[in-house]
């Protein structure tokens, strides 16, 4: 085969689509191509004095087309490594991100499963908190009925502590009253004509018919000084009340009950601290028919 027909079919191969794809793959091939092209070009040279004129023209027209081809194709490789080395500087930096990538993905595991267990162990400690709270509560509430039973008890003693203030009170008063009552009679008392007694929380003299009325239900003279003992007694104890109980019946024992009444209004007793039982109350006994009760109460 001519060489002018050698260079042409090489030319017509490099034309072809993906040929400088393949001239890329057989970049190591290509010292041995130029040298074998070189060498061809060499010998068509030195063939050239023995064939025509226009076969050299063609020859080396050839020759300058495949040599354009050739710095073509070398361009292209240049442009092709330069390409090659961009995409290696992309891959690497790419898996350099990758790289920082993972790592961050690693630390955010890490963090992840850090965070995991300090939720549980947040978890273990509101569960136990929680346990301890019911607890806390349970105990509250045992307190806080014990101390509703405590004021209950308390407030119970404080009404007991008051109402024996209060009894010890009207016992002084009673005792104070009594002791008063016995003085301002005096012998009257010691020779048994005037009876003193505490009957129902209630300080009670009781004295005979004959030392207040006559007959009817007129005051005797001697009456006086009883009546006056018995005024001065009330005006001592200011917040003491008298409840008469006359002797007989009927109208009779309410005119006595009257009159005594007024006679001790006339010694200053106001009225309002006065009344007429018609019959004793509670546990007092009945006031004999002879005798006269008077029944003084203290607050």
């Amino acid at each position: 085969m001519s060489v002018s027909r050698r260079i042409k079919k090489i030319w017509s191969v490099l034309r072809q689509p993906g040929a400088l794809r393949v001239l890329y793959q057989g970049v190591t091939l290509a010292p041995r191509l130029i040298v074998h092209l070189a060498t061809v070009a060499t010998v068509a040279g030195l063939m050239a004095a023995c064939v025509p004129a226009s076969q050299y023209e063609e020859a080396k027209s050839a020759s300058e087309v495949e040599l354009a081809g050739r710095q073509r194709a070398e361009a292209e490789l240049a442009q092709t490594r330069a390409k090659l080395d961009a995409l290696n500087a992309e891959l690497s930096e790419r898996d350099q991100k990758l790289a920082v990538t993972e790592q961050t993905v690693s630390e955010s595991k890490f963090e992840n499963s850090v965070a995991v267990k300090e939720r549980d162990e947040a978890t273990g400690l509101v569960d136990q908190l929680r346990g301890e709270l019911a607890r806390v509560g349970d105990d509250l509430r045992s307190y806080a009925e014990q101390k509703a039973e405590l004021e209950k008890s308390l407030n119970a003693a404080e009404a007991r502590k008051k109402e024996l203030e209060a009894g010890d009170a009207r016992a002084a008063s009673l005792a104070r009253l009594t002791r008063d009552l016995t003085s301002a009679l005096g012998e009257r008392v010691l020779s048994g004509d005037v009876a003193i007694d505490v009957v129902s929380g209630k300080v009670v003299l009781s004295a005979a018919n004959e030392l207040w009325f006559a007959d009817d239900a007129k005051l005797i003279s001697g009456a006086d000084p009883l009546i006056a003992a018995v005024a001065r007694v009330l005006a001592v104890h200011a917040g003491s009340t008298l409840e008469v109980s006359p002797s007989g019946a009927g109208q009779l024992a309410r005119d006595r009950a009257e009159a005594l009444l007024a006679a001790l209004r006339s010694k200053g007793t106001s009225a309002e601290r006065m009344q007429t039982r018609a019959a004793p109350e509670g546990d007092a006994p009945p006031a004999p028919s002879a005798q006269v009760q008077l029944a003084f109460t203290v607050k």
